[in-house]
């Protein structure tokens, strides 16, 4: 495809969206875009860094005056759109954001596409920025910020792009996957269990779309997958070409891990066909340590040699919000994106490891279409149940959730202190605010998990405890 010189984005707020504003804004086109209602931080900060103007409303009259030669359509637009509306009346040309990912950026690259229900963020991440230590420059597309350099987007003039793979819909008018269009090289399998209930009526339709992607995987590439799931493994079969497994149970195989508190992180053992060795990572948990076991095992299959992995894995930044850490001393406040009950548990799981002994606070916010229903009530109160204490913030939009189908809070609430956990449940951000003020102490360790930026009361918590705790 030859690159338009004007491009809008409608829904030009998302992370996804954002990213390939900054790609096609690198890439030297003039964009613009428009999103419902104010866009807020890290996107806000982004696209103003970038100086991409866009519009809070979505209004006909913003592409009028813009007078785009493409449009992207976001999936968060519906047919009655009016923008959209507009683009079709006028037969103004437009795609869907992984279609302009594939014409404009995929191209003749070597496509690296990170899946799973779970790590796909950190893992490609940490893939892309290992690429980019070893020399080779290259385009990557992901879902979270890198904490370095707060940019989750890069326009390489390498041979290879790095892809966080999105099971979600493409758009309005494409409801397949979008990683169906990102024509893989290699990939990394990392975990498949059910999510998104509002997409997928069941686990069997999930599985066959992740089946279809391994289909896609170029036969003289590569395919790097946990060896350790069921379900992963069962999916694995499906590539006929050269593959490496990693887990306790893989080709790569994790013997030990060593956590580390100064700096937070782990030292990770493993073999590979009989052989011993070892590698430091800046980031906490069994789950990191087998992603980034993913990520060694694909630049393996990619050439690349151990001993240049080292350095580049030794300074891996992290990504915003998984498992970032924004206060250490008076008490420890670590923010993350978790919301699957897989994800709550192993995200608990790794920071009580990393600091045994101390009181951990768990404050859960279950805003997912997925974690508002009740499919995981029982799981969510298993998982949480592993902190010390526990606070729930009643979702936005929970009512519009159908009342059979709705996660019940209250009952969550109950079936927690059941298990002998203390547990409250705030319905705004500022009586949570409050009630978390009135209850942290010196040395305690609070973890915010939630898909979204909890109203800024992460930020506020290290505000108040800067100013009125002593350790």
């Amino acid at each position: 495809m030859i690159f338009p010189k004007k491009v809008y984005l409608i829904g030009i707020g998302g992370v996804g969206m954002g990213a390939l504003a900054g790609l096609f804004k690198a890439s030297g086109v003039e964009v613009s875009g428009s999103e419902k209602g104010s866009i807020y931080p890290p996107m806000s900060i982004l696209l103003d860094e970038l100086g991409i103007s866009y519009s809070t409303n979505f209004n006909p009259e913003n592409i009028r005056a813009f007078s785009p030669d493409l449009v992207v359509v976001g999936n968060v637009a519906r047919f009655d759109n009016p923008e959209v509306k507009f683009v079709l009346e006028n037969k103004i040309p437009y795609l869907s954001l992984p279609e302009a990912l594939y014409g404009f950026f995929i191209g003749c690259k070597k496509s690296l596409v990170v899946v799973g229900t779970h790590g796909k963020t950190t893992t490609s991440a940490l893939l892309a920025y290992v690429l980019e230590r070893l020399g080779e420059d290259p385009t990557f597309f992901i879902g979270g910020l890198r904490s370095d350099n707060l940019r989750n987007f890069c326009f390489g003039q390498g041979k290879f792009i790095v892809l966080e793979g999105d099971e979600y819909d493409s758009a309005f008018f494409d409801k397949r996957p979008k990683f169906v269009h990102y024509a893989p090289f290699g990939a990394i399998l990392t975990s498949v269990e059910f999510d998104h209930a509002d997409i997928y009526a069941d686990f069997s339709a999930l599985k066959e779309t992740f089946k279809h992607f391994i289909s896609l995987i170029c036969p003289k590439g590569f395919l790097s997958y946990a060896a350790d799931e069921k379900e992963v493994i069962e999916l694995a079969r499906f590539y006929p070409g050269e593959k490496i497994s990693y887990g306790e149970q893989g080709d790569l195989k994790l013997i030990k891990r060593e956590p580390l508190q100064n700096p937070p992180g782990q030292r990770i053992t493993f073999s590979f066909h009989g052989l011993e060795d070892e590698f430091f990572l800046p980031l906490i948990g069994e789950h990191n340590a087998l992603n980034a076991l993913g990520v060694w095992a694909l630049l393996l299959k990619l050439g690349f040699k151990p001993e240049k992995l080292k350095k580049a894995f030794a300074d891996f930044p992290g990504t915003k919000r998984r498992q970032e850490i924004l206060l250490e001393k008076p008490i420890t406040i670590i923010d993350d994106f978790a919301h699957h009950p897989t994800a709550v548990e192993v995200t608990i799981k790794a920071v009580k490891e990393t600091w045994p002994g101390r009181r951990l606070i768990a404050v859960f916010e279950p805003r997912t279409n997925t974690s508002r229903r009740k499919i995981f009530q029982k799981d969510y109160a298993r998982v949480l149940s592993l902190a010390d204490a526990v606070y729930l913030k009643v979702p936005a939009d929970l009512e519009k959730v159908p009342a059979e189908e709705r996660l019940d809070l209250k009952k969550l609430a109950q079936e927690i202190s059941y298990l002998g956990i203390s547990v409250s449940v705030s319905s705004d951000y500022s009586g949570l605010l409050q009630v978390l003020k009135e209850e942290v102490r010196p040395d305690d360790v609070v973890l915010f998990m939630s898909n979204a930026s909890f109203g800024n009361v992460p930020e506020e918590l290290v505000k108040f405890c800067l100013k009125n705790l002593i350790s």
